[in-house]
């Protein structure tokens, strides 16, 4: 078995080096500790190890601006969403030190919170609290500024969701592999939590990344109106520069949303929309807001706003 589980991480490496390098490296990390207790073994792992190192070296010579691969760090300190929220007061002082544990390095950056609160009560009886949120700032090596986020966690209609409230990097932080080591951590903690769903609002840049990163239309009717709305206003807007057949194309996804048998097209289907223009969906995605949701079982996405 342990052969075999070396003999995949050889091959994961060299045919997925680009969006598995992180995982390779903990799986390395793993089986040379298990070849020092297994005998006969040391030379044979250690050769497939160094084979599977040689791969993601080569993918580095031969890409040399890719995005940085790094591991994503270990919340298992954090309490869970549960255990958070089944509190007798809103007590943020506390909340912050259970929190801290997401004061770490991901990737070149580190994320230090600078506001932790909790937000309630919802009445009598029940949970105290219905969620929190955190604020914080990305932090280079120099100690530089070079991006916030924020995030909210809440009970809703008896599940507990995760809303991406902001992330904004500065133009020279991004591609550098902070959005995609902190995604992958906080997802893990969510999982860990029993969050079913992620929601966003898109705006600007993150109407492009968000589609890209897996989310789709959040399918509340209210939302909906207000994402399809805002579609049909961005689609007028560039109407006027689009070529005869652009238009059609328009014409046709639009229509998609007014019901009947035809099945609504996806954010990620629109944002990737071609005609004569090749980027006709990223200017048309990219000037609308939207409501986006995703189920957290889906594979993460990595931002890069």
């Amino acid at each position: 078995m342990l052969r075999d589980s070396a003999h995949r991480v050889a091959r994961a490496a060299e045919r997925f080096a680009e969006h598995e390098a992180s995982s390779i490296r903990g799986c390395a990390n793993d089986l040379s500790k298990s070849a020092r207790t297994i005998g006969g073994e040391d030379d044979w792992l250690a050769k497939t190890i160094n084979h599977a190192g040689r791969a993601d070296r080569e993918l580095s010579r031969i890409e040399p601006n890719r995005r940085p691969l790094t591991a994503a760090p270990d919340l298992s300190s954090v309490p869970g969403v549960d255990e958070l929220l089944r509190v007798p007061s809103l007590d943020n002082r506390w909340l912050r030190e259970q929190l801290s544990g997401l004061e770490q390095q991901y990737g070149p950056y580190r994320l230090r919170l600078t506001d932790v609160s909790y937000f309630g009560p919802n009445g009598s009886g029940g949970h105290a609290v219905t969620g929190f949120r955190f604020n914080g700032e990305i932090i280079d090596g120099a100690g530089g500024r070079v991006g916030r986020l924020e995030r909210h966690i809440y009970t809703e209609r008896g599940g507990t969701v995760a809303f991406n409230a902001h992330m904004r990097l500065e133009p020279s932080a991004r591609g550098r592999g902070f959005s995609r080591a902190f995604t992958a951590a906080i997802n893990d903690y969510y999982r860990r939590s029993g969050v079913a769903q992620i929601k966003v609002f898109a705006v600007q840049d993150g109407s492009v990344a968000w589609a890209r990163a897996g989310f789709d239309f959040d399918r509340d009717p209210e939302k909906l109106a207000r994402t399809v709305s805002s579609i049909k206003d961005r689609a007028a807007a560039i109407y006027p520069d689009c070529s005869p057949a652009d238009r059609k194309q328009l014409d046709r996804v639009l229509k998609q949303f007014k019901g009947g048998k035809a099945r609504p097209p996806t954010a990620g289907e629109l944002v990737e929309l071609t005609g004569v223009d090749p980027e006709l969906g990223i200017k048309l995605m990219k000037g609308a807001s939207w409501h986006g949701v995703r189920m957290l079982s889906a594979e993460p996405g990595f931002p890069n706003t």
